[in-house]
């Protein structure tokens, strides 16, 4: 076959001018709206969703922040306190007889023109334990910043077990047991090898508002006597737990020392004859924590009002979650050995 004749073998395809339109075009107007709409709805159903799981997180974090910092606070409070009376025997006014005693710190923690501070002083009582409600100004003589209306709560003890004069550390001060009267030592005093002592703890509680980059936050405060690198008396100070806003005391009061409980007395109620323990005792303490979140919940107002024993606090139409702990304590005043 010729080249001229050839037949095409290859077929040949004609599209019409109205196929060819309609594989080109696009959507429709309302076909683009009804897909905007569904994109529109899927993703407020997801805002929805994460606002929810973000809303409940916050929540669950809150919550058990605060079941956390009760059980913390539960253990805290029951440790120092069930051992606030125990002076191996001893009686306040035999303290205050000591034979001799270190010097103070320079800004020792005492109530001015009732207690003596970390050690005794002649003619001056020797008040193991003590409260004040924080008001403005300087408190104790060592506490200018205590949140208004929360009490601060100073405790002198004795702590562990007995040891040899060969475990004493340089940063402690010890009680030597001696009679009449005993001793305040440090680890400075040469000691018979036969002498027993305790540990000795001078401490105070009470609340601080802080300012952090999340807002202000209140914590619990603790301020107590040491011996610095040189030798010399101090009181340190350091942050227990965030989270902590009020702090309130009651004391259990025996008033006919036959050693059963005839009332409850506030902070603001004692008197010099009750902390001076000589015609009262101090049998044991019911104590009130107010816990706050540290971290605001936007989704969150809390208007509550919550009830402290005998006080109540209202809450500042704010968006921290809090909780109410309390509980009671009797002091163990027995002389066997203790672990702190």
């Amino acid at each position: 076959m010729s080249a001229g004749n050839r037949q095409e073998w290859f077929p040949v395809y004609r599209i019409s001018e109205s196929a060819l339109i309609m594989r080109c075009r696009g959507f429709t107007l309302t076909e683009t709206l009804i897909a905007i709409l569904l994109s529109a709805l899927v993703v407020g159903m997801c805002t929805v969703v994460l606002n929810q799981a973000f809303v409940s997180q916050r929540q669950l974090q809150q919550l058990a922040q605060l079941q956390q910092n009760s059980h913390f606070m539960l253990s805290l409070l029951h440790n120092e306190l069930e051992n606030a009376a125990f002076w191996a025997g001893y009686s306040q006014m035999q303290l205050a007889a000591s034979a001799s005693f270190p010097a103070a710190p320079v800004t020792d923690c005492r109530q001015d023109g009732m207690d003596s501070g970390s050690f005794p002083v002649p003619a001056r009582p020797f008040i193991t334990l003590y409260a004040v409600s924080a008001s403005s100004g300087r408190l104790l003589n060592c506490v200018t910043d205590a949140q208004s209306d929360s009490d601060i709560l100073q405790i002198k003890r004795l702590a562990g077990q007995l040891l040899k004069p060969e475990q004493r550390r340089t940063n402690r001060y010890y009680l030597q047991l001696q009679w009449p009267e005993p001793r305040f030592v440090s680890s400075s005093e040469a000691l018979a090898t036969e002498s027993w002592l305790y540990p000795y703890l001078h401490q105070l509680f009470y609340v601080q508002r802080q300012q952090t980059t999340d807002g202000v936050v209140p914590v619990l405060m603790r301020k107590r006597l040491s011996r610095n690198q040189s030798g010399q008396p101090t009181i340190t100070t350091e942050s227990v737990l965030d989270g902590v806003e009020r702090l309130y005391f009651e004391f259990a009061i025996d008033s006919d020392l036959d050693g059963q409980l005839n009332y409850f007395l506030a902070t603001p109620a004692m008197t010099a004859e009750h902390w001076q323990q000589q015609h009262y005792r101090i049998i044991g303490i019911r104590f009130y924590v107010l816990l706050r979140a540290t971290l605001p919940d936007p989704h969150y107002r809390n208007n509550q009002q919550y009830l402290l024993g005998n006080r109540t606090f209202q809450a500042p139409d704010d968006h921290y979650r809090r909780m109410v702990l309390s509980s009671s304590v009797a002091f163990m005043t027995a002389e066997s050995s203790h672990h702190d």
